[in-house]
């Protein structure tokens, strides 16, 4: 299956780490890329194609649409120690005959955070 985006992510230490079109993990061949990505260091993580950027950056939680910022939060909440969310969901269509009339995906990418023992999340979802 080809991916139509791939992530990009951005460590606090200005690295950078590029999933590979293949999805093949650098240090596990029997798992995806996002096994490598070490997620107490991710800055900011990218969804990318040829024709679009998407972002969510965990300093202050903010996201981007093609270098366009917004927030999905009240920045008047204090909230911060965001960590990463990533993950894709997979549509299949199948008629009677079990063939497979169609797959589609659904990337999503966002954000969780504690406080006062609530958990907080946005996720932004990218078809």
């Amino acid at each position: 299956m080809m991916l139509k985006y791939l992530f990009v992510v951005e460590y606090k230490d200005g690295s950078v780490y590029q999933q590979n079109t293949e999805d093949i993990s650098v240090t596990d061949d029997k798992r995806s890329c996002f096994f490598d990505v070490v997620q107490e260091n991710v800055l900011r993580f990218f969804l990318v194609d040829a024709d679009n950027i998407f972002c969510v950056d965990l300093t202050d939680g903010h996201f981007e649409v093609n270098k366009i910022s917004f927030f999905m939060h009240d920045v008047g909440e204090g909230l911060n120690n965001f960590r990463l969310i990533f993950y894709r969901q997979h549509t299949h269509q199948f008629n009677l005959n079990k063939q497979e009339l169609s797959h589609e995906v659904k990337y999503c990418m966002g954000w969780q955070t504690n406080k006062e023992g609530k958990n907080h999340k946005r996720i932004m979802e990218i078809f």
